[in-house]
This record gives C-alpha cells, sequence and structure tokens, in this order.
C-alpha cells in the first residue's frame, strides 16, 4: 500500500494482526484529508453465507478514528453493528 504513511502502515499491521485466522486479506480505501479505512470480511463458522466485516478508520498520523464490526446474514442484510472504537 504505497500511498500509506508509516504511522497507517503500522497501524494496518496491527488490524491485521488482531483479526480472526478466516479473514479475507484487508483492503485499503482513501478517505478525505488523507485519512484511510482498512476492511477485511469474516465467514461464519456456525452460519453458512453469514459473514462479519470489520472496519478501521485511521487519521493520517495513524490514529484510529472508528473500529466497527458489522455482521451480514447470508442474504446480505445487516444483523448488526457493533462499536469497538470509540
Amino acid at each position: 500500500y504505497m500511498s500509506l504513511t508509516v504511522e497507517q502502515s503500522a497501524n494496518l499491521k496491527r488490524f491485521q494482526k488482531s483479526l480472526p485466522k478466516n479473514a479475507s486479506p484487508a483492503r485499503v480505501y482513501d478517505l478525505p484529508n488523507g485519512s484511510k479505512a482498512f476492511q477485511s470480511d469474516v465467514p461464519s463458522t456456525n452460519i453458512p453465507g453469514s459473514f462479519a466485516t470489520y472496519e478501521e478508520q485511521v487519521d493520517q498520523a495513524g490514529v484510529t478514528l472508528s473500529y466497527t464490526k458489522t455482521t451480514y446474514a447470508s442474504d446480505g442484510s445487516i444483523v448488526h453493528v457493533k462499536q469497538k472504537f470509540p
């Protein structure tokens, strides 16, 4: 990820380490003002077709602005959104 600052890159590594073992590779998205969003999908182990998306948003300095886990049902509807930070 060439466009990440050193601090954002370090935060991305922490994000990837904290994910469950069966998580998809992290995706990085640009946000306004140089901020970034990291996302990864984790399939459910007990509900076929269901999955959770973990998303962390960080500012230019690599400081976490928000961290959410959104759980989706097999039909694609949102089951719930859990704020993990702040």
